[in-house]
């Protein structure tokens, strides 16, 4: 064996590793929500929610990926979500007023968590204070994975 063939080896073992990483963090906070959802038939694996799992998972280091600033967002935007519905009825105008509404709340508090704003859209189009509490209840699971997540691969280190 070369080396330059080690060398590609150890590249391909470290980009599997790279991306790999990720991937399972991403599953590690997903499946939870998907598997609650088939029992309960609640939307607590929302697609904002995926989005929020993925960013969380690829880039744990940033600010927007924080516990705080995950649950704020969300919350933010879900309650986004049902004044626009309850002001004006829900729908898709609903919605956009929603995605506004939550984007100057997150700003204004320097929590701004891009996936949250489809919490808003969602919650705005549909209107469902039922969909609503699953969203905010998947949320609150998201984020306790998250930190028992993180607590554990602290102990490793």
């Amino acid at each position: 064996m070369t080396t330059a063939t080690t060398a590609t080896r150890v590249l391909d073992r470290a980009r599997l590793h790279r991306i790999s990483q990720p991937v399972a963090m991403t599953l590690v906070l997903v499946v939870p929500l998907a598997v609650a959802q088939a029992i309960a038939g609640q939307p607590f694996f929302a697609p904002p929610l995926a989005a929020s799992a993925a960013l969380v998972a690829a880039t744990p280091e940033a600010p927007a990926a924080e516990p705080g600033t995950v649950a704020i967002g969300h919350g933010l935007s879900v309650a986004a979500g049902l004044l626009a519905a309850l002001a004006i009825g829900d729908g898709m105008v609903a919605a956009a007023l929603a995605v506004g509404v939550a984007v100057a709340a997150m700003v204004g508090l320097k929590r701004l968590h891009a996936p949250a704003v489809a919490s808003a859209a969602l919650v705005g189009a549909v209107g469902s204070w039922q969909g609503a509490a699953a969203l905010l209840a998947g949320t609150v699971a998201l984020v306790l994975i998250q930190q028992g997540a993180d607590f554990l691969r602290a102990r490793r280190s």
